[in-house]
């Protein structure tokens, strides 16, 4: 989740996700702060209630611009395109061993599903 409090912007992790997970919240929880800012911080604050944007089942469907605004910020940020343009350069990949994409993901602190998404373009 991500908040402001007195100007600040605050991100809440869970600490019991794996910490490529994290890694990922972190960077989706700032995009929302880089990109949609305004949403976060033009909120009115009555009685301590504050807006929250969490991951849920409509974060996770791939239908909401602003979530979609926000994982791709993350995927960029975890996993640049020179370094996705890079590896394709000095790479192939077999359809059937997953060890690449494996060894990618283990290096880049990312999920296997990330590397495929990034690789898709």
């Amino acid at each position: 989740m991500i908040y402001i409090k007195e100007g600040i912007p605050i991100i809440g992790v869970n600490a019991l996700h794996h910490p490529n997970r994290q890694r990922f919240t972190i960077a989706h929880e700032l995009g929302h702060y880089m990109l949609h800012r305004d949403m976060l911080s033009n909120e009115v604050h009555v009685d301590k209630q504050f807006k929250i944007l969490m991951r849920n089942s409509k974060s996770s469907a791939g239908t909401d611009a602003m979530e979609v605004d926000a994982n791709k910020f993350a995927a960029e940020l975890l996993l640049p395109e020179f370094l996705i343009a890079d590896v394709l350069a000095h790479s192939t990949f077999d359809i059937d061993d997953p060890a690449p994409l494996d060894e990618l993901a283990k290096k880049f602190k990312v999920s296997k599903q990330m590397v495929e998404y990034r690789i898709r373009g």
